[in-house]
């Protein structure tokens, strides 16, 4: 497009505008530039070059020195000179504003494709210039997939907000060079947006936007309530929204805004802003609205896993602050909440103590005492313990220490919270110490009566760990009788996987912290089965010596708590490996490598355990690919659809092209198979549509009996779609490629029906030269680059006069002069066609070119021509020997061969001649209507 200017001198047709350009603006531009990776330009009034920085070289391939006072738009392609002509004309004053992708010439004569931005300096002194800075198009294309992948990793591995809004705002903000953005959440009740993170605003712009009403009349109002992107540019958002624009204009300028939803719900919105006036692109626009896609269902598992952990963290506060009764009550004494062990030490249910006064169950003889251990209480103060008696709900006095907190400041408690332990054996021995040994006995009936009407096991262990006591109840929870679960061996049923944690724990059993933990692990039942249970430990001591005498276990099952959480898990697991495969199907090229990675993919996320994936074409079902463990044989044969013996519920979901599920209960063929299936017990139907048609069906089964949960379900069908998506996108680049090669060809048959060349002769030299160029090592592009240059290689003969190229005597050295231009000519003709790669020009360009320099357009010799050049002109002699023409006949195989090794070294390249002649060792050659002939 434009040459580099060393010497940093700008010089311009106006010398009043050359001087300007010497001076100190100007000079310090230039220094910089000097080591910027973008090509930057200085241009005069006139939109002439008057500095060009070392870039020009690397981008567009031109020498030093040769931009000086070339107008800019003779570089651009003349379908771009309008729009970039329009743009700088409409630009301002010390405005910068952003240049649509457009085409420049590089030095070989290609086309490339470039995106920047200029700024109006053309009024600031010591500078008078335009500064146009510009950046190869694709380099952004590749950050824009960079940037996804990153988010990807980033999102599938995180589970917390900030690092979800950090992720989004960092990728966005560095690849589309916003100044500034954030990110909203839609409010509890809809009614507001609310900024939970942001990026480049200043304290002031993010405080005052910090929260408002969705139908506030603001960009991000307006995606949240049509669900749609917003593109704005400065000159539409001023328009749109002035009285923003009017009190700022410094914090929005240009703006996108992404609406977050997850299906059609929305959850929020991302916000970026953009200093200078500027448009969105295409491809930046569908960047952004990946972004927001992967964005969405990240920052709402994350705002899912906060909820949790807060809930947590509310568990764990009350939990870490109780002893065996935990109690919060109000500053009036009211139950506001209370532990489920309270049933097991007053009787009582939980839910029948809420909103009670504490009073109603204390003694007495103790409210005075209670009342005034309350009133004593302060905030973040020490705690106040009083020993009272509490009623049992059977009607007797139970005496608890109480320990009191007042964590009525605390946000998750907000009350007095109460830890209270039974203290009645120690009470009644210091009462009467005499009696200790019955107040023992009788506190140990109360505990086996208490235990045996108990909803949770209650196991009692001695000292050194034998079980000697379990409820009756141990029969409802694992099957076993209270008898067959005594053992000296503490841990005889519990699964061996969680045997040594437990056993490390219980070593423990004499320490303090021993009675505050909660112990998960899974017990065997009798049958065999495993459930998952949590069991705390309370120290039983004789109230006289203070000696440890008995450790007591509550037990509950939390299966159903387990299974939630593991199902949880599972789901996070199984949207992290969706965006995995939607990842994986853009690195995918051939129909069957998508296919493969989908059924692979489904494999790994469901509860079958193999699969099939079938091609439907033309009503004909034929077998692809088989994955999974051992999947059952299949006829490999091509098969019509009609004739076989389905069911009209598989069929119809065929024509539909719906998912079907399908139990062992429920026949797949008709008349119906015999039930249970030994294969295929359970399977699903998944037919896959492109373009409307039915293409490709996945089936997947299982030998067991499952059922296939909606969640499951979802992601079939989501993958479904995304591989019909993958699929078409395939199908259509394949349909261009083929068209495109079709073109060449029916160019190539247009060329030889003019020169009248034997017929044929295009379809064989094609032939002949994609077979040596795969013995030459060619292969993929470069072989197809290759072929196109066999069908286009006479391109230039097109300019050559009649009289001359169909003339049947002899030629003239002038008309001679004339034909051995067609080389030059053609290449001048195509190279301006930016999908044709290099190797197709110099075939055209170079094919009668010869080894020893004798050849034309320039005269190269040995190496200098280009390898497919020299594969071609092989061909090229190979074809005109052994095919007969107005002034010759045709030779034989063996006659083509013999001239072919007396030019070679000479005329053409032995080694090309050697491969030649051992690829072709019999005689071949073309019939008239291009079928092969082989002879020998």
């Amino acid at each position: 497009m434009l040459q580099n200017n060393r010497s940093l001198t700008m010089t311009s047709p106006n010398p009043g505008e050359g001087a300007h350009a010497r001076s100190t603006g100007a000079d310090l531009l230039k220094r910089i530039a000097e080591h910027g990776a973008e090509l930057s330009l200085l241009l005069n009034r006139h939109h002439r070059i008057v500095y060009a920085s070392p870039a020009l070289i690397r981008i567009l391939g031109y020498p030093i020195g040769a931009s000086e006072g070339r107008d800019v738009h003779a570089s651009v392609h003349p379908q771009d000179r309008p729009i970039i002509a329009q743009k700088l004309q409409e630009l301002l004053p010390k405005h910068t504003l952003d240049l649509p992708r457009f085409r420049a010439r590089h030095a070989n004569g290609e086309w490339v494709w470039l995106i920047g931005r200029v700024t109006h300096l053309l009024d600031e002194p010591g500078v008078h210039a335009l500064l146009v800075q510009l950046r190869p198009y694709q380099r952004r294309r590749d950050a824009y997939r960079d940037a996804l992948k990153e988010i990807t990793r980033t999102l599938a591995s995180t589970a917390e907000v900030a690092d979800v809004v950090a992720a989004v705002l960092n990728a966005g903000l560095r690849v589309t060079q916003a100044d500034a953005g954030g990110i909203y959440l839609l409010s509890p009740d809809r009614q507001f947006l609310e900024l939970i993170g942001h990026a480049g605003y200043s304290t002031e712009a993010a405080d005052r936007w910090a929260r408002f009403l969705v139908g506030f009349g603001t960009p991000v109002s307006e995606a949240a309530r049509k669900k749609e992107p917003v593109f704005l540019s400065g000159t539409d958002f001023q328009k749109a929204y002035p009285y923003i624009h009017a009190h700022h204009s410094s914090a929005f300028g240009s703006t996108a805004v992404l609406p977050l939803l997850i299906g059609d719900r929305l959850i929020g919105a991302i916000s970026l802003s953009f200093d200078r006036d500027r448009h969105f692109e295409e491809d930046e626009r569908e960047f952004l609205l990946m972004v927001a896609d992967l964005c969405a269902p990240a920052l709402d598992r994350a705002l899912l896993y906060r909820e949790k952990e807060r809930q947590q963290s509310w568990d764990k506060i009350v939990n870490q602050n109780s002893s065996d009764i935990v109690t919060i009550i109000d500053a009036e004494a009211v139950i506001r909440y209370v532990s489920g062990s309270v049933e097991n030490i007053l009787g009582y249910h939980a839910d029948a103590l809420i909103g009670q006064s504490v009073f109603e169950l204390v003694h007495p003889e103790e409210h005075r005492r209670s009342q005034l251990a309350i009133s004593r209480l302060v905030p973040t103060g020490d705690p106040m313990i009083v020993v009272v008696r509490f009623r049992h709900q059977q009607g007797h006095w139970v005496w608890l220490e109480c320990v009191g907190r007042d964590l009525r400041n605390q946000e998750h408690i907000r009350g007095i919270l109460v830890n209270s332990r039974d203290v009645t054996a120690r009470i009644v021995a210091e009462q009467a110490r005499e009696e200790s040994i019955r107040a023992l006995a009788e506190s140990e009936r109360n505990f086996r009566r208490l235990a045996d009407n108990a909803s949770d096991l209650v196991r009692q262990y001695a000292p050194d760990g034998r079980v000697e006591y379990s409820s009756p109840n141990v029969r409802d929870l694992l099957g076993y009788t209270s008898e067959e679960v005594l053992s000296p061996d503490p841990l005889h049923i519990v699964f061996e996987e969680d045997r040594c944690a437990l056993q490390q724990a219980f070593q423990r059993r004499f320490t303090p912290e021993f009675e505050q933990e909660k112990f998960e692990y899974r017990l065997k039942r009798k049958d065999g089965s495993l459930v998952w249970v949590e069991t705390t430990f309370k120290t039983v001591r004789d109230p006289a010596t203070g000696e440890v005498v008995a450790f007591n276990g509550t037990t509950r099952d939390i299966e159903q708590r387990k299974q939630a959480e593991f199902e949880v898990k599972a789901q996070l697991n199984r949207y992290r490996k969706l965006l995995e495969f939607t990842v994986s199907l853009e690195q995918r090229v051939t129909p069957l490598e998508l296919v493969e990675e989908a059924l692979y993919k489904c494999l790994s996320l469901t509860e079958y355990d193999y699969g099939y994936a079938f091609s439907f074409n033309a009503g004909t079902i034929s077998v692809l690919v088989a994955a999974g463990e051992t999947p059952p044989p299949l006829a490999t044969r091509p098969q019509e659809l009609a004739q076989l013996p389905f069911t009209d519920s598989v069929l119809s979901a065929l024509t539909r092209r719906e998912p079907h599920f399908i139990s062992e209960d429920k026949a797949i063929l008709s008349p119906p198979e015999l039930l249970p299936r030994p294969h295929w017990r359970s399977l699903c139907v998944l037919p896959v549509a492109q373009e409307g048609d039915l293409s490709v069906v996945l089936v997947f089964g299982t030998d067991q009996s499952v059922t296939t949960s909606e969640e499951t379900r979802q992601l079939l069908s989501n993958v479904t779609a995304r591989l019909s998506h993958a699929l078409e996108r395939s199908h259509h680049i394949e349909q261009l490629n083929t068209s495109r090669e079709e073109t060449l060809r029916a160019l190539g048959l247009a060329l030889e029906y003019r020169d009248y060349e034997t017929k044929g002769h295009t379809d064989r030299v094609v032939h002949f030269t994609e077979r040596l160029g795969q013995a030459m090592g060619f292969s993929g592009d470069d072989l197809d680059a290759l072929r196109w240059g066999a069908f286009l290689h006479d391109t230039g003969k097109v300019a050559i006069p009649d009289s001359i190229l169909l003339k049947p005597d002899k030629l003239t050295p002038e008309e001679w002069d004339v034909i051995k231009r067609h080389p030059s000519i053609g290449y001048e003709m195509l190279h301006h066609i930016p999908s044709l790669p290099p190797t197709t020009l110099e075939v055209v360009l170079h094919h009668q070119e010869r080894w020893n320099g004798s050849g034309y357009p320039r005269g190269l010799a040995g190496t200098e021509i280009p390898l497919a050049a020299r594969i071609f002109a092989v061909v090229d002699v190979y074809d005109a020997l052994t095919n007969e023409r107005p002034y010759k006949k045709a030779w034989t195989h063996i006659e083509a061969a013999d001239q072919l090794r007396k030019e070679a070294g000479a005329l053409l390249d032995e080694r090309v001649v050697h491969t030649f002649l051992q690829l072709f060792s019999a005689e071949e050659t073309f019939t008239s209507d291009g079928t092969d002939v082989m002879h020998d």
